[in-house]
């Protein structure tokens, strides 16, 4: 959907063709009371252009500014709304990703954990014996009735699955004893989940995310395997067992990347759904600083947000996870000073029972946040403040619903985590406008 913005103070503005009436239409963020409204062409021509390249503050037309429409707009950028809310920072971990080994039985082209799944230092499996202990002292710091996530990750985690049932097993026991509500996730490549293996995950109320790439023309190129079999006929082998019986498993995801040579997010898109997923996602290569693939991303995610909502409305849209965030935000009103809770309220647990504030970090010695239940105050120390303030995001518009980026993905492409990546930047202000263009058509319905 083509449209064009405008920006006074902390409000941004749309202005795109409305899809069925075929008219000019106008509408409004406040970023700050997180609100969304209509407004006047008058008022869209009393501000500022901008462009998704720039998050500053623009100078305003003081001349505009006179007229009925800019008085109007000044009075709203000041008002203040109770309904929206700030996300507190307070320390208390409240989730963790547990690698339950850095080895992994492929090679992905673009793989950020250290090119081959090992962050750098393969490790066949954690001590379930060392991490019991460590579990515990996360779940004993926990109030009653409190939310608690693990996510099992690697290298390929399920190429361990017995651990992930014993932790999953000893969390169940722990939590039931307080009341202790625990979201389980396992991240994996989707072609092990066979035999013993499914059998163990049948058996368990989990969420699990499997990375697909896309077709098989694609996915196998980008994600090949050591044994050189299609990596594809295997996930969709797996994902024949789980449709047949999924057994307690709660969802299921598809995580796909886009990278050089997968670039056709398109036909990606209209494969996934005929798989039939609970949810997908679409994200580009951490490590990708192409101006000609992140211009691709951002297009292809427009038609396929248009392709979702013209065959299925607000329920397909937000079938894709980005879109659905995004409601939710919009939906709550609530404002967020971190892109998410690395060393606040999340932590990763290495295959050493090392700690870090995110799975990216690992192995990353200036980063190690403890040891067991032993955390460095330290390094935590760094992360204490809103990311927000120490990313200089004050004057995006995008901050609340951003929260200052991806820390991994800033170190990544500038080498600092609190110096900003301007494509991710760029990327997430576009992913944010075409999410707002349809919550507007979906809550005016």
């Amino acid at each position: 959907m083509a449209y064009k913005l405008r920006r006074f103070k902390d409000i941004i503005a749309i202005n795109y063709v409305d899809s069925v009436s075929q008219k000019d239409t106008f509408m409004a963020f406040h970023a700050h009371n997180m609100e969304v409204a209509d407004i006047s062409a008058e008022t869209f021509a009393a501000m500022t252009e901008i462009s998704i390249h720039d998050g500053t503050v623009p100078t305003p037309n003081e001349d505009l500014l006179t007229t009925e429409a800019g008085q109007e707009l000044q009075n709203w950028s000041q008002e203040s709304s109770a309904e929206a809310k700030t996300v507190p920072i307070n320390f208390g971990i409240r989730g963790i990703a547990i690698n339950v080994n850095q080895i992994c039985n492929l090679k992905c082209a673009y793989c950020a954990a250290g090119g081959d799944g090992t962050y750098g230092e393969p490790m066949n499996q954690i001590s379930v014996e060392q991490t019991l202990p460590q579990l515990k002292y996360f779940l004993s710091a926990l109030p009653d009735g409190a939310k608690f996530s693990i996510s099992f990750i690697g290298g390929e985690p399920l190429l361990h699955p017995e651990a992930i049932k014993a932790i999953y097993d000893y969390t169940e026991a722990e939590g039931s004893k307080r009341n202790i509500s625990a979201h389980m996730g396992i991240v994996t490549n989707g072609t092990l989940i066979n035999g013993k293996t499914l059998d163990i995950i049948r058996s368990m109320k989990i969420h699990l995310t499997i990375s697909l790439d896309g077709i098989k023309e694609f996915n196998d190129v980008v994600r090949p395997s050591k044994n050189g079999k299609s990596t594809t006929d295997m996930v969709l082998a797996s994902l024949k067992n789980l449709s047949e019986n999924r057994g307690l498993v709660q969802s299921i995801g598809i995580a796909a990347v886009h990278s050089e040579g997968n670039e056709d997010m398109i036909t990606n898109y209209s494969f996934f759904r005929n798989l039939n997923p609970d949810w997908m996602e679409f994200n580009i290569a951490y490590s990708e600083k192409s101006p000609h693939l992140q211009e691709s991303f951002i297009k292809q995610m427009e038609q396929i947000a248009q392709i979702a909502w013209e065959s299925g409305g607000e329920d397909e849209l937000r079938k894709i996870k980005t879109f659905n965030h995004y409601f939710k935000m919009f939906d709550s009103q609530l404002r967020i000073e971190n892109h998410c809770g690395a060393g606040k309220s999340y932590l990763a647990v290495d295959s050493k029972n090392s700690l870090y504030p995110c799975h990216w970090f690992i192995g990353k010695k200036s980063e190690k946040a403890g040891q067991g239940a032993q955390l460095n105050p330290d390094v935590l120390a760094n992360y204490s403040k809103s990311l927000i303030e120490l990313n200089n995001c004050q004057s995006c518009w995008a901050r609340y619903l951003c929260g200052g980026g991806c820390m991994y993905i800033h170190s990544e492409h500038t080498g600092s985590k609190h110096v900003k990546d301007k494509l991710f930047c760029e990327r997430t202000r576009s992913l944010i406008l075409t999410s707002l263009l349809y919550y507007k058509l979906a809550r005016s319905a």
